[in-house]
């Protein structure tokens, strides 16, 4: 089997190329929640990192008239974060590993200093994100940041590889790939030496792999006759299966554990008319969530807000609704864009998401709607965004 490596891929077009960046020439909108910002840095590819990282939040927007200044003074692998605005004055010093990472930090510190009184929570240097992407001809997997200062191809089979899904701790992605087979089969990898073989030898449909804060696995397969949901270990041991289908016309799949662990959220139902389900993570009767769609997939449980579900609807096109349970309420995120979102993971602060808009990835506010280009042109089409999000 072809030996894995996380091989590090240089963009060809630059970063920070003009139309990525969202300018205004306001100063401050305190009443909508956001803030006009200016960066200065004395490391201008610093600086760089932290106005493309920064303008993907839905509360801050760049102008370089603002009077709102973020200032970043860095030495080697730290950096001390201010800003002196009365109404928005605080000192942060930053420390790091390398560039990259204390890009990520640095935005950090700016997002929590600047939105003290709206609470907001570190976003970037807390979010991982895996996708497929078509870069050398083959889908393949990478792994990236919200910086997008630095890009690593995970796989190389030359063949389908697809579903990319973090393990609990970071460490691991699980993927399905045909390659070893001619079909599906789960593995993982931490990017050095042989992938691990998770779920192998199976026959028919196989979803990803959900990972579940103790590190079981969750997916779809129709090994059974149906599509239905199995859990297994980490590693691939015990797996059984906790939902079967009444039928062969109704289809179980894109399982998501809540952050607790005891509960799944789940696509069901025939295939042109799935909706959201709730049931135990042990098995059990399926609870309909009801979305008011007809068309209504792709359920993710927010880790950090645990009442929170977004999900996949379809209305003209494919857009994003948040499910709130606790409150028993459903609102779609309202974006400007008229590309299709779908295939939703939420990002560390609990409030953006990476989905796929068109053939893209996308980071969207779904309190604002903001939504910004994230993968780069060169990448070609890119899809199935998974987010690791430390906790």
């Amino acid at each position: 089997m072809r030996l894995f490596a996380l091989l590090a891929v240089f963009l060809a077009a630059p970063l920070f190329a003009a139309g990525n960046l969202v300018v205004t020439e306001e100063v401050t909108a305190d009443s909508n929640r956001n803030v006009s910002v200016s960066i200065a840095s004395d490391d201008p590819t610093l600086g760089s990192l932290v106005q493309f990282a920064l303008s993907v939040h839905g509360a801050i927007r760049i102008s370089a008239n603002s009077t709102v200044k973020v200032n970043i003074g860095r030495n080697g692998t730290s950096a001390v974060v201010a800003c002196d605005n009365p109404n928005y004055a605080f000192q942060t010093n930053v420390e790091a590993k390398d560039e990259d990472e204390l890009a990520l930090k640095v935005a950090d510190a700016a997002i929590v200093g600047l939105g003290r009184r709206w609470q907001l929570k570190p976003l970037y240097a807390g979010t991982k994100v895996a996708f497929v992407s078509g870069y050398t001809g083959h889908q393949e997997i990478y792994v990236t940041n919200l910086a997008r200062s630095k890009t690593l191809r995970l796989t190389n089979y030359r063949n389908t590889t697809i579903g990319p899904r973090w393990s609990a701790d970071g460490s691991r992605i699980y993927f399905v790939s045909s390659v070893r087979t001619g079909f599906p089969e789960i593995f993982s990898s931490n990017g050095i030496g042989e992938p691990r073989k998770v779920i192998t030898d199976v026959r028919g449909a196989l979803g990803a792999a959900s990972v579940g804060p103790d590190g079981r696995i969750a997916f779809a397969s129709s090994n059974k006759g149906t599509m239905d949901i199995f859990v297994a270990g980490g590693e691939g041991e015990s797996p059984h299966r906790v939902i079967t289908a009444s039928s062969k016309e109704v289809v179980n799949t894109d399982p998501s554990w809540s952050p607790d662990g005891s509960r799944f959220a789940l696509t069901s139902g025939p295939t042109g008319r799935p909706g959201i389900y709730l049931a135990s993570s042990a098995g059990g009767a399926l609870s309909r969530v009801s979305t008011g769609h007809g068309y209504s997939t792709e359920p993710r449980w927010n880790p950090v807000v645990p009442n929170q579900i977004i999900f996949t609807f379809q209305e003209g096109r494919l857009r994003l609704g948040v499910i709130d349970l606790t409150a028993g309420t459903v609102a779609s995120v309202e974006t400007a864009s008229p590309l299709p979102l779908a295939h939703a993971s939420w990002c560390a602060d609990g409030r953006h998401v990476v989905a796929s808009q068109g053939s893209w990835l996308a980071v969207v506010d779904t309190v604002t709607g903001k939504t910004t280009r994230l993968s780069a042109t060169q990448f070609g089409e890119c899809s199935e965004p998974d987010c690791w999000v430390r906790r």
